[in-house]
């Protein structure tokens, strides 16, 4: 909503941009801005294509309220919901003594560290709109200001059809440009770092982090040139890093796509992507997943950045792709016990297994399917080896290859009563919790299901202190990932929450270290 500039210009928390005027609102412990447009639509001509930057509003913006989800669908119970127009940020403010905010609004020289949250996802639903990432607890543990970023998603942001060959799907490949979801996260942290001083941060120390597939996009912006000048740090939460395309990679995809929207849009044959319905590119998005589940997928899936030699010039796991900053990046002890029932029976695990096992690495995942989990031959074995190849041996190589050797690592291992009980374990996604303290939302109502709520909090101050000191400092003030692999351990036991061990599972990062996840 655009406001007239009359009724607003004495308001202690309007803020000029470059792109225009914001008015912001007092939330609990902060002000925020919610849903300011950092793009362009991506509609029309724009559809596809890599983000441009947002033209600029006269009047006042009116930053109350978030933005829609990027289209999307969720579950059975919420059903489709989001939009095309939805590129959209949120500015979370922390007030009170010693931050940026006082009563008589923002100071922009106050210059706090800005730290921006990419979610996960798979690349294919989520919203910075998640109130798990509303990010006023986190912005007052850390003296930090937030930023969440909404991107495209699924076949709107996360294919790049421009790889494809011309058909009748796609009679111009070139209405389509590659990374138009990487772009959309490079237009955000440009529009972060050239507004930083409007909110009272510090453009010099602009902090990226994400989870899981939003961990998986922190590493591919690692790579990217562009940015590098605009960022102090990086933060990794099981970052899914080989979920990257190459041209080989990416036609298996575009083809399966041709053929499901032949089926999904009722034009059959005469479908084309780039006119294809919202509902359309949804459905398709979520036929395409449902094929990635089923079948043999490689470890990239359907939707990921690609290689483009421009914006992502090199694999970020390769040697010498990534851009020096400083990152700090880790995994939860657990993090595919949850999913390990998706197979219905330990044998379909086995064959999916061995399969997916035969899709990166040149054969040498094979060799780790066999001689660390015995083949996949229980439900658990199986799992681990998914979050291994999927978060853990990743991750490693990321680190490894960091070309300064400033980098840290960490694991959550923190156990609840239900946690144990379950057999879960410190599972996927369980370090967003602890971080935002939203133990309301995401997977805190398992955790503390049946209590342990002392021992989340705990882990909740020494994990948000470590954050803050990599956010103010790029060092989380634990030994580097170089001293003999050092491992941050953050168990939020009573008398020692958190514990510095040398490489605590040396039989797997070295099963692992023979594994190129950079080679198909």
């Amino acid at each position: 909503m655009v406001l007239n500039m009359t009724s607003t210009q004495h308001h202690p928390f309007l803020v000029e941009t470059t792109s225009g005027l914001v008015l912001g609102h007092a939330e609990t412990g902060t002000v925020a801005f919610r849903g300011i447009p950092y793009a362009q639509p991506p509609i029309g001509q724009l559809r596809f294509r890599q983000a441009q930057p947002v033209e600029p509003w006269s009047g006042v913006l009116k930053a109350n309220a978030n933005g829609p989800q990027t289209p999307q669908f969720r579950n059975k119970k919420v059903g489709y919901t989001g939009q095309e127009d939805a590129l959209w940020l949120n500015v979370v403010i922390p007030r009170g003594r010693a931050t940026n905010v006082g009563h008589e609004g923002i100071n922009p020289q106050a210059r706090r560290p800005i730290v921006i949250f990419i979610h996960g996802g798979s690349n294919v639903h989520g919203s910075a709109a998640d109130p798990l990432y509303s990010g006023e607890h986190f912005a007052a543990a850390t003296d930090s200001i937030v930023v969440t970023v909404n991107y495209r998603l699924g076949m709107f942001g996360q294919i790049n059809l421009s790889a494809g060959s011309p058909s009748a799907a796609l009679p111009e490949p070139n209405q389509f440009d590659a990374n138009a979801g990487l772009s959309d996260l490079v237009t955000a942290i440009e529009w972060v770092h050239a507004n930083a001083e409007a909110f009272g941060g510090d453009p010099d120390r602009v902090t990226i982090m994400g989870e899981s597939s939003g961990g998986a996009m922190v590493a591919a912006l690692c790579a990217v040139p562009r940015v590098r000048p605009l960022l102090a740090g990086a933060i990794a939460q099981s970052p899914a890093a080989a979920m990257i395309h190459t041209e080989e990679t990416v036609q298996p995809w575009i083809e399966q796509a041709t053929r499901l929207l032949r089926k999904i849009d009722p034009r059959g044959e005469r479908a084309t992507f780039h006119d294809a319905s919202q509902r359309t590119l949804v459905d398709l998005t979520e036929a395409l997943t449902s094929h990635s589940l089923n079948h043999t997928p490689g470890i990239a899936g359907p939707f990921a950045p690609f290689i483009d030699g421009d914006l992502l010039p090199q694999h970020p796991l390769a040697p010498g792709a990534q851009t020096g900053l400083p990152l700090l990046a880790g995994v939860n002890q657990h993090e595919y016990q949850m999913m390990r029932w998706e197979a219905r029976t330990t044998r379909t695990q086995q064959q999916r297994l061995r399969a997916f096992a035969g899709t990166f690495g040149g054969g040498a995942a094979k060799k780790v399917l066999t001689d660390l989990y015995a083949d996949g031959s229980s439900r658990r074995k199986g799992g681990l080896y998914f979050g291994d190849a999927l978060f853990v041996g990743p991750t490693h190589q990321l680190l490894r290859n960091h070309p300064t050797g400033e980098a840290w690592t960490y694991r959550l291992d923190m156990l609840t009563p239900s946690l144990k009980a379950s057999g879960i374990g410190a599972l996927h996604a369980l370090d967003l919790p602890i971080l935002f303290q939203r133990y309301d939302a995401g997977k805190g109502p398992i955790a503390l299901a049946l209590g342990g709520r002392g021992t989340m909090q705990r882990t909740t101050e020494v994990m948000q202190q470590r954050w803050k000191n990599f956010i103010h400092h790029q060092d989380p003030g634990f030994p580097r990932y170089t001293d003999h692999y050092a491992t941050q351990v953050f168990s939020g036991q009573l008398n020692l929450p958190e514990v510095t061990l040398y490489d605590p599972d040396s039989a797997v990062r070295e099963a692992w270290s023979t594994v190129d996840f950079t080679v198909s």
